[in-house]
């Protein structure tokens, strides 16, 4: 563990300790199993099972972790170190979104790969080669914008919006929404509707709400004498999800409908005869959609052009998130009230009626703002990009670079081993 470490690791704890009375509750504490990363300490120490929320707040305020996390799973016995020996009850249904997982323009702008072999940076994603040395491992360093928050903000206002209310007629107080930390949020449901549910159910709700497996056989999508049989706004479904959406762009005018088909947000835009042919045809469609009627002509427009409006109007409605995440029986989520070791943010409850104005930037900061909080840094990376911390942005900063910054940033950029602490 080195300075930098020893100094996070200290102001973790602290944070802690000073945190004791409003530290949230965990349901069903005991049945948790616990697992953390830690500053001091190679690989995962998990396998830890409590009590009581006092046990597990001693261990935080000892050891100030890096990463805490807890089981989705509830266990008769949570310590055992066999997963066969915990006793499995049952488990939540929890969700991921996360920026990493959708393809965001700003990656191009703030994500970059360091060479291992020479040095060299590069812009974006990991390539499959050094440009220069032809090299083939990478140091990535990921960073975060509000465009990436903003993205996976919309990620959960889609999952809750169009699946889990309209849908699943969940109620909001039911929903247990979480900030990550760090780019993205966690869904949590919980109640004995989801707690028994296998692996291939949850699979079938995490498919569902991506909108994988597109059935356009089953859904009756098909030309008859030569004219196309779509949708209604009263199917049940993807179906009238794929209607709604279709209407609202067809509503909001030709720039819109240029922008949201040569943009989408996966795969290859529609070209521009496509798009013309909606646009020439844009007011019979409103009008169809309107009365219900389920021809929607477009004549020489092929089914394969329809096929790709469609996945693009999915990718808009869908929810991004990590299927992985959803299936897995043992999972482990990370512990609301705990930092995030990559970014220094508390982990965190959002009320849903609260998301459209939650600022990860500014509510999930850890520490007072203020002129005395400040820390001495210097840069040990090529490139730390800009980033707003509260209202505030610092950077970009370069290799060498020695500054001081109120706390909370100079924290961000140690937290992503972009910066080492200087000793005063």
């Amino acid at each position: 563990m080195n300075l930098t470490q020893a100094y996070i690791k200290k102001l973790f704890s602290a944070y802690y300790r000073a945190h004791i009375r409003e530290f949230p509750d965990t349901a069903s504490l005991p049945q948790r199993e616990f697992a953390f990363l830690r500053w001091d300490h190679p690989g995962m120490v998990r396998h830890l099972g409590y009590p009581s929320k006092d046990f597990l707040l001693q261990y935080l305020i000892s050891h100030g972790p890096r990463h805490s996390y807890h089981s989705a799973t509830y266990y008769e016995r949570p310590s055992a170190e066999k997963m066969e020996d915990k006793g499995y009850l049952g488990c939540d249904f929890v969700t991921d979104i996360d920026a990493d997982h959708i393809p965001t323009a700003c990656r191009s702008d703030h994500n970059y790969t360091i060479c291992k072999a020479c040095g060299n940076k590069e812009k974006g994603e990991k390539p499959e080669k050094c440009s220069k040395c032809d090299g083939t491992k990478f140091t990535k360093i990921l960073w975060l914008c509000d465009e990436c928050l903003n993205v996976s903000k919309q990620q959960a206002f889609n999952l809750v919006e169009n699946f889990l209310v309209r849908e699943f007629a969940i109620p909001l107080e039911a929903i247990q929404l979480n900030f990550s930390g760090h780019r993205g949020y966690h869904i949590h449901l919980d109640g004995d509707a989801w707690l028994h549910l296998d692996q291939d159910a949850r699979r079938e709700i995490a498919d569902y709400v991506t909108g994988e497996g597109f059935s356009f056989k089953l859904w009756n999508f098909k030309k008859t004498q030569n004219v196309m049989q779509g949708f209604t706004l009263d199917q049940p479904g993807w179906p009238s999800k794929i209607t709604r959406e279709f209407y609202r762009v067809l509503k909001s005018g030709e720039n819109n409908i240029w922008h949201y088909f040569k943009n989408p947000i996966y795969g290859r835009a529609l070209n521009k005869p496509v798009i013309e042919k909606i646009l020439n045809y844009r007011l019979k469609l409103i009008t169809a959609i309107e009365k219900k009627s389920r021809i929607w002509d477009i004549p020489t427009l092929h089914d394969s052009s329809w096929h790709r409006i469609f996945y693009i109007l999915r990718d808009h409605i869908k929810a991004d998130i990590d299927v992985v995440v959803s299936i897995d029986l043992h999972r482990l989520i990370r512990l609301n009230g705990s930092l995030h070791g990559k970014a220094g943010f508390k982990v965190m409850s959002v009320p849903y009626e609260t998301l459209k104005d939650y600022d990860p930037l500014v509510d999930g900061l850890a520490f007072p703002d203020n002129s005395e909080n400040t820390i001495t840094i210097q840069i040990t990376a090529p490139l730390a990009p800009k980033i707003r911390i509260g209202d505030s942005e610092y950077g970009p900063y370069i290799l060498g670079e020695k500054i001081t910054l109120p706390l909370n940033a100079g924290l961000f950029l140690l937290c992503k081993d972009v910066a080492l602490l200087v000793r005063n």
